[in-house]
């Protein structure tokens, strides 16, 4: 990287000489004119021009030539320096600096910072000026070039967007670039900056990443405030296996979601139930079918449940062999489960599942956990979740015999 001069103040006496120099530069040539003017005037009239003028005027013209050549050195030198103080710039600024033609979007120029960024040399643009678009990442590069070639149009260009460099490593850029025009304002050129933005995009992203997370958070502990509060304002199982499913359903996405408890033997009931889109309701609540109830026995995949007691999460209920054997849920694509557990008694498990597969992640399974957590936090002394041989949904009917009271599974 090149040192930069300090730029040095100019003097007023400096100001003055050049405005002296300028006016002699202006006032030679007219004498030289004047002095040749009178000699064509003499030998038009046929006389003979003396010597002393023919000496004035060829002295005039040696000190023109040379006052010229002195303005076209000094001029060259003072664009020197000029584009000296150009390359100070360009080699010093951290951006890309560059220039391409805007018809033929070939580069004609780019700083060193091309390289450092890059990894590639300025001599690839000279060999090849369009092997910039080869930079680009292949799944960004038509929708820059498409941009690029407006540009032409608009004059105005700017794009994040990543690139791949000489190592293969992705970085990100952000790309500006302005418009050149010629005499009759068409754009002939468009000039920029390019800036590595590597390290702001990924602190953009983890913060964008931790106002997700917190979100989520506030979100959860919203759901589960309303759902503690819901279980704790009324015991009827109608209100709290209700509470408890809607609660869920601002936690994870279902189409259908049922808390599915053992009878006692191969039977298992499903005391409360929710469906999404939720169905008319011109039917009575309590048609033929529900509650839902299932037998162990037929169901590899439920006896295995019941067995294991452990959370259980299937992106794909097609890749599950057993799956098909599950009564009202063959038509779930995605699924999960928690057990849900009370006083160290096992009551149960909690069964949530969706029509499309691969939208649950263990995200989702550990809110389902807290949802579970919620309920039984909610009823520590009395959980809701009572043996369906006791009770019917909303009811404290005896289901085939008469009522009872106080044979809730789990209960201390």
């Amino acid at each position: 990287m090149e040192q930069l001069h300090p730029l040095r103040s100019e003097h007023p006496s400096r100001r003055v000489t050049e405005s002296r120099r300028w006016a002699f530069s202006i006032v030679l040539p007219a004498i030289a004119a004047v002095l040749l003017l009178t000699v064509l005037r003499v030998k038009l009239r046929g006389e003979e021009v003396p010597t002393i003028l023919m000496a004035a005027v060829a002295v005039g013209f040696v000190a023109v030539i040379l006052l010229g050549t002195r303005f076209l050195i000094r001029a060259l030198r003072e664009h020197r320096e000029s584009e000296a103080r150009f390359q100070q710039m360009a080699s010093n600024i951290q951006e890309v600096f560059w220039m391409i033609d805007a018809e033929s979007k070939k580069v004609l120029y780019a700083n060193e910072a091309y390289e450092t960024i890059t990894g590639r040399s300025r001599q690839s643009l000279t060999d090849n000026p369009k092997s910039y678009e080869e930079l680009i990442h292949p799944e960004e590069r038509t929708h820059v070039l498409t941009k690029l070639e407006e540009a032409t149009r608009t004059g105005q260009f700017n794009e994040r967007f990543r690139i791949v460099n000489a190592h293969g490593e992705v970085h990100w850029v952000t790309v500006h670039g302005f418009p050149v025009r010629d005499t009759t304002g068409k754009i002939w050129r468009l000039v920029g900056t390019a800036q590595e933005i590597t390290e702001q995009k990924r602190a953009e992203d983890q913060v964008e990443k931790n106002l997700a997370i917190a979100e989520a958070a506030r979100a959860e502990a919203e759901a589960l405030r309303k759902a503690t509060l819901a279980l704790t304002q009324d015991l009827h199982m109608d209100f709290v296996m209700d509470a408890l499913l809607r609660s869920l359903e601002e936690l994870i996405p279902y189409s259908c979601a049922r808390v599915l408890v053992p009878e006692g033997g191969p039977h298992v009931l499903a005391l409360g139930e929710r469906l999404l889109p939720e169905p008319a309701k011109t039917s009575s609540r309590y048609r033929p079918g529900y509650p839902l109830t299932l037998i162990a026995d037929k169901s590899p995949f439920l006896k295995r449940m019941l067995e294991d007691r452990k959370s259980v999460l299937i992106p794909d209920t097609k890749q599950e062999a057993e799956w098909q054997s599950f009564k009202g849920h063959s038509h779930l694509r995605s699924w999960l489960s928690v057990p849900l557990v009370a006083s160290d008694e096992y009551l149960g498990f909690l069964s949530v599942g969706h029509a499309d597969p691969n939208r649950y992640t263990q995200q989702h399974l550990r809110r389902c956990r807290i949802a579970g957590d919620s309920c039984r936090r909610g009823h520590p002394k009395r959980p809701p979740f009572c043996t369906g041989r006791y009770l019917r949904i909303g009811t404290t009917e005896a289901v085939g015999g008469s009522p009872q009271s106080g044979d809730c599974a789990g209960s201390s």
